[in-house]
Formats: C-alpha cells, sequence, structure tokens
C-alpha cells in the first residue's frame, strides 16, 4: 500500500514541476522575445501601409497603443487576481463567505466596465488624429491579431500559462 502512495506522490511532484521551469527565464524565452517583437513590428508595419499613415500619425499611434494597452495589461493581472480568489472561495468542501464572493464579483464586474472604457477612451483619443476609416480598419487588424494569438496560444500551450481568457 505504501508503494502507490510513493509513486502517486512523485507523479504528483513531477506534474507540478513541469509548469515552474516553463516560468522560468530559459532559452525559449529570449525566442519567444523575440518572436513577439517581430509580430509587434510586422503587425506596426502593417497598420502603417494599411491605414496610409504619415510618421506622425504612426509616433502617435504608438503612443496611444502603448499607453491603453499598459492600462488594459495591469487590469487584466487584477482580473487573474480576483478570479483566483473568487475560485478559492468557490471549492467544494471550503467555507465559502457570501460577503467576500459579493465582493470578487462586484470586483470582476467594475473591471470588466473599465476595461470596457478604456477601448472607448483609446477610440477618443486615435480621434484626435484618425479619421473613422482608419480606426475602424485599425480595430479590425487588431482584433484580427488578437485571434490569431488566441489560435496559436491555443496549439502551443506551453507558451502562456497564465488563466485563459473569458
Amino acid at each position: 500500500m505504501r508503494h502507490p502512495t510513493i509513486w502517486g506522490l512523485v507523479l504528483l511532484l513531477l506534474a507540478t514541476a513541469t509548469p515552474v521551469r516553463a516560468q522560468q527565464p530559459g532559452p525559449e524565452r529570449p525566442r519567444l522575445e523575440e518572436l513577439r517583437r517581430r509580430v509587434r513590428e510586422r503587425y506596426a508595419e502593417r497598420v502603417r501601409q494599411e491605414l496610409n499613415l504619415t510618421d506622425d500619425q504612426m509616433r502617435r499611434l504608438r503612443a496611444t497603443v502603448g499607453t491603453y494597452a499598459a492600462q488594459r495589461r495591469e487590469m487584466e493581472a487584477r482580473q487573474r487576481g480576483l478570479r483566483t480568489a473568487l475560485m478559492a472561495q468557490l471549492r467544494p468542501g471550503v467555507a465559502t463567505s457570501r460577503d467576500s464572493v459579493a465582493r470578487l464579483s462586484e470586483g470582476l464586474t467594475d473591471l470588466r466596465i473599465r476595461y470596457a472604457e478604456s477601448f472607448r477612451a483609446e477610440q477618443g483619443e486615435m480621434a484626435r488624429y484618425l479619421d473613422p476609416v482608419q480606426r475602424a480598419k485599425v480595430t479590425l487588424l487588431r482584433e484580427r491579431l488578437l485571434h490569431r494569438a488566441q489560435e496559436f496560444r491555443g496549439r502551443r500551450p506551453f507558451l502562456d500559462r497564465r488563466a485563459p481568457p473569458e
């Protein structure tokens, strides 16, 4: 009886060691960062060409997108934390605090609203230097890029160990 328990423990340790190893810097990490950099460069060049942007418009677009992307990354990190806490509260066998679940749920709702508002604000800022057609095109190009990135992650899950988006 003792041997199956030991083997079960060994398997459990091996299974949990893999994600930790994947999070450590290794030879794949610089390659991944280089790939991301190249994708961003190609995307920026495609946007510049398809929207026929001037250098000033491109500079302003990079600044706008960078600012709002950083804000949304912070919101996404906060959302992952709230989801993790909510899942911990709702685990079977754990005493659930209704007040805590209510606060966590409200926090998730507030973040979703702030996330959507950030897109509206970003569009408003872009309206100062892009016409409506250019804004629509940049939005569609971004959505296509994000969709492809999600598909890629689906095929290669080791690249992104974060919680999947809703």
